[in-house]
């Protein structure tokens, strides 16, 4: 398998980055925007820009490079369904754009694109864990593979809350991938990872608050597919197995707010597809954060989630990956505890019922309050033995912080 010098990958950056941003700035596609939107001049471009500029930097770079000519030619088959099944989730997400699909069809159209992947050979099938454990999934291997798919093309949709969110963490996620995929002798997976790279910084220009162009369901979940599918093979060293960790680590975002989404509604005995305006940017933004503040916060984790996944693969050493590891917990429970959704989990409808029976089976009673304060007050919540609301609750109760004296970090 030839490898590709630093020339040609600098040459697919530029091109996919000079693609996207022409794209993004040219295409009058006036009609892919909502009725609000368009009066705003808001378009959802963003995932047929990034689509094709994609799919023309890697085609024009093989006409200049016949090293990365003969990739594509050698594996014509695994990037030709790959381009296919990202068409599906593209054609998908611009339907949904215009039309709002129904989450079932797009799930349908999801699993029908992740199985097409997994047959052309994308597969989690052998998993090497940190410090050398490696084992086979089996018959067990389609099902993961799928979910991984389907997951991480979701997640990227979700946290696609705030302007200039989406595109960023894709870079942030799809550069240090594109390192490691060059390093295990990928080095195709590595230019389709900076062809990503590289569109995306060509769109963010028009996607950072106020975003004139939106990225849109189509843009989000081609980024997630792409992501997800290019994370596999570029994971997999020359002992075909997958080194699960690095994935995880590096889109900790993504799926630490997904998770988060999925388990506050369902202890919350709510639809767990359910839209709401809870996950980490929005809080991040309730807590008094500009829109650029949000951004780059929301940037400076993935780069540390991303620096811990550089650590893991290039990094030997048992100190440097519990050093990886270790910052990667600590940011998720700064995440859990500072945002306070640890308080919401605690008090959520499910765990609030589990709660009260078990202190009706201990015989336990909640504190009960005396009576109303001597100065006529109504109290807080402490005054009848219950715990203080959490953040997300509070601020929703209180006035939304005007942009203009929102903290700029």
């Amino acid at each position: 398998m030839p490898n590709l010098g630093f020339e040609v990958y600098a040459l697919v950056f530029g091109l996919a980055l000079a693609g996207a941003w022409a794209l993004t700035a040219l295409l009058p596609l006036d009609r892919l925007a909502r009725p609000a939107e368009a009066r705003l001049g808001r378009r959802r471009v963003g995932g047929l820009a990034i689509f094709a500029a994609f799919l023309l930097a890697l085609v024009l770079a093989s006409l200049v490079s016949s090293d990365l000519s003969d990739l594509l030619a050698s594996q014509k088959r695994e990037t030709a369904g790959l381009l296919g099944a990202a068409l599906m989730i593209l054609l998908v997400g611009v339907v949904d754009d215009l039309l709002e699909v129904n989450f079932k069809v797009k799930f349908l159209v999801q699993t029908a694109a992740a199985a097409l992947v997994f047959v052309i050979g994308y597969r989690i099938e052998d998993v090497a864990l940190p410090w050398g454990a490696t084992f086979s999934l089996g018959w067990a291997a389609p099902l993961v593979t799928i979910l991984w798919l389907v997951f991480i093309t979701n997640a990227m949709n979700l946290i696609d809350g705030k302007d200039g969110v989406a595109a960023g963490v894709a870079i942030i996620v799809a550069v240090p991938l594109a390192l490691i995929a060059a390093n295990v002798d990928n080095p195709l997976v590595a230019a389709q990872l900076v062809a990503v790279a590289g569109a995306c910084v060509g769109f963010l220009p028009f996607n950072l608050p106020t975003a004139s162009r939106l990225l849109g369901d189509s843009g989000a979940l081609l980024l997630g597919f792409l992501l997800a599918a290019l994370a596999i093979e570029g994971s997999t060293g020359v002992t075909d197995s997958m080194f699960i960790s690095v994935p995880i680590v590096a889109l900790g975002f993504p799926i630490l707010d997904t998770l988060l989404a999925f388990s506050r509604r369902l202890l919350d005995r709510k639809h767990p597809f359910l839209r709401d305006l809870d996950h980490i940017q929005h809080r991040l933004e309730q807590a008094g954060l500009s829109d650029r503040g949000v951004v780059l916060s929301l940037y400076a984790l993935c780069v540390l989630f991303s620096g811990a996944a550089l650590t893991l693969h290039f990094v030997e050493g048992v100190a440097a990956e519990f050093g990886a590891f270790f910052a990667f917990g600590a940011a998720i429970t700064l995440v859990l505890f500072r945002l306070d959704y640890a308080g919401s989990l605690w008090n959520s409808a499910s765990v609030t019922s589990v709660r009260g029976a078990l202190a009706s089976a201990l015989g336990l009673r909640p504190r009960q309050r005396a009576g109303p304060p001597a100065d006529g007050s109504t109290g807080s919540p402490c005054d009848v033995g219950q715990p203080e609301p959490p953040l997300a609750a509070r601020l929703r109760r209180e006035r939304r912080v005007p942009a203009s004296k929102r903290r700029p970090f």
